[in-house]
C-alpha cells in the first residue's frame, strides 16, 4: 500500500480507489455490504434487525443440535466431554450462520476472499510484534521474568479454544456481523464504538474477569480490531492478529488470556508489580502497557480512516446525499 505525508507531517498509507475499504459511489457503502442503491429495492431483505436475527437464530439452532449430538455420542461413563466439543460446535455454528447471512444479503464474502489471504500473514506478524513489544516493556521494567520451562505443557486445548475458535468465531461475530450491521445504521464511528463496547462486555463472562479488564479489552482490542477491519475490510487481517496475540500471550509467554483462568504455557513466567502494570489475574491485556500501545495503534488507524475518506456515513446522511434533488414545479 503506497504512503503519503499528511499536512501534519505524519506518514500514512494511501488506500487505492478500487480497494474494498473505499465506499462505493452508488450507495456510499463498502464492498463488504450488500449493494443498496437509491431508491431502496427489496428493503426487507436488508433490514439490520432481520439479518442479525437470521444470524443469531441459525447460530443458536446449529449450536444446540451439534453440541447435543456430540455430547450424547462422545461423553464417557462419568459424563465428561472431550475438550474440543464446544470449540468445534462454536466454529461450525458461526460458519453456518454467517453463510446463511451471506445468502440473505446476496453477496460474496469479500472480507474472506481467498485472493486476500496474504492478510493472514500480516495479521499474524502484527499480533506477534505487539505482544512481544508489551512483554519487552514489562521485562525492562522488571515486571516479567521467565523462571522455568514446562516441557509437558499440552497446547492443544488452548490452541483450539483461545487460538482458532476465538480468532475465527469472535472476528466473524464482532467484526463481520456486529460492526458491519451497525455500520449501516450508525456509520463507521458509531459501529466502532458499539462493537468495541460489546467486545469488552463479552469478556466479563470469563472466570477471572474484572470491570477494568473488560474496559481494557474494549479500548485496546475492540477499537484496534474494528479499526483494522475498517481499513482493510479483511477478516484475514483481524483473524491473524487475534490468533497471534492470544497464542503468544498464553502458550509462549505464560500469561493468563483475557481472564480465562490460570496462566500456563511452555515458559513459566513470573509477573511482579501492581495489577495496573502486570494486568493481575486477568492477564497482560489488563496492563496499562497493553492498553496504551494497542489503543494508540487503533487511534492511528482511525486517523487513516478519517484522512483517506474510508468512513461510512450514518444511514440518514447517506439517504440525504443519495436522494434526488427536489426541483420546483413549472
Amino acid at each position: 500500500m503506497p504512503l503519503q505525508t499528511s499536512r501534519m507531517g505524519a506518514v500514512i498509507p494511501v488506500v487505492p480507489l478500487e480497494h474494498p475499504a473505499r465506499p462505493r459511489v452508488i450507495d456510499h457503502l463498502t464492498a463488504d455490504h450488500p449493494l443498496r442503491p437509491f431508491p431502496p429495492v427489496h428493503r426487507w431483505r436488508f433490514a439490520v434487525w432481520l439479518r442479525f436475527l437470521v444470524f443469531a437464530s441459525v447460530a443458536l439452532g446449529v449450536g444446540f443440535v451439534v453440541a447435543g449430538a456430540l455430547i450424547v455420542s462422545l461423553s464417557d461413563s462419568s459424563g465428561r466431554t472431550p475438550f474440543w466439543v464446544f470449540s468445534v460446535t462454536e466454529l461450525l455454528a458461526t460458519a453456518v450462520a454467517f453463510s446463511a447471512l451471506l445468502v440473505l444479503e446476496g453477496r460474496r464474502p469479500v472480507e474472506l476472499a481467498p485472493r486476500r489471504i496474504a492478510g493472514l500473514a500480516g495479521g499474524l506478524a502484527l499480533g506477534a510484534a505487539l505482544l512481544t513489544a508489551v512483554i519487552g516493556v514489562l521485562f525492562v521494567l522488571g515486571s516479567y521474568r521467565i523462571v522455568g520451562t514446562n516441557p509437558g505443557y499440552d497446547v492443544w486445548p488452548t490452541l483450539l479454544s483461545a487460538g482458532i475458535t476465538a480468532a475465527i468465531a469472535e472476528e466473524i461475530l464482532f467484526r463481520a456481523v456486529l460492526f458491519r450491521l451497525f455500520e449501516e445504521l450508525l456509520g463507521t464511528w458509531g459501529a466502532l464504538a458499539v462493537s468495541a463496547i460489546a467486545f469488552g462486555v463479552a469478556h466479563l463472562a470469563n472466570p477471572d474477569a474484572t470491570l477494568w479488564g473488560a474496559i481494557a479489552i474494549a479500548l485496546e482490542a475492540g477499537v484496534l480490531f474494528a479499526a483494522l477491519y475498517a481499513v482493510t475490510r479483511s477478516l484475514w487481517w483481524t483473524i491473524g492478529l487475534h490468533f497471534a496475540w492470544n497464542m503468544l500471550q498464553g502458550p509462549v509467554f505464560g500469561s493468563a488470556v483475557s481472564g480465562s483462568g490460570a496462566a500456563s504455557g511452555w515458559f513459566q513466567a513470573q509477573f511482579s508489580g501492581p495489577d495496573w502494570l502486570t494486568g493481575g489475574q486477568f492477564g497482560i491485556e489488563a496492563s496499562v502497557v497493553s492498553v496504551t500501545l494497542l489503543t494508540l495503534l487503533g487511534a492511528a488507524l482511525m486517523h487513516v480512516i478519517f484522512h483517506q475518506g474510508l468512513a461510512v456515513q450514518p444511514y440518514w446522511v447517506r439517504k440525504r446525499r443519495l436522494a434526488p434533488p427536489v426541483t420546483a414545479a413549472d
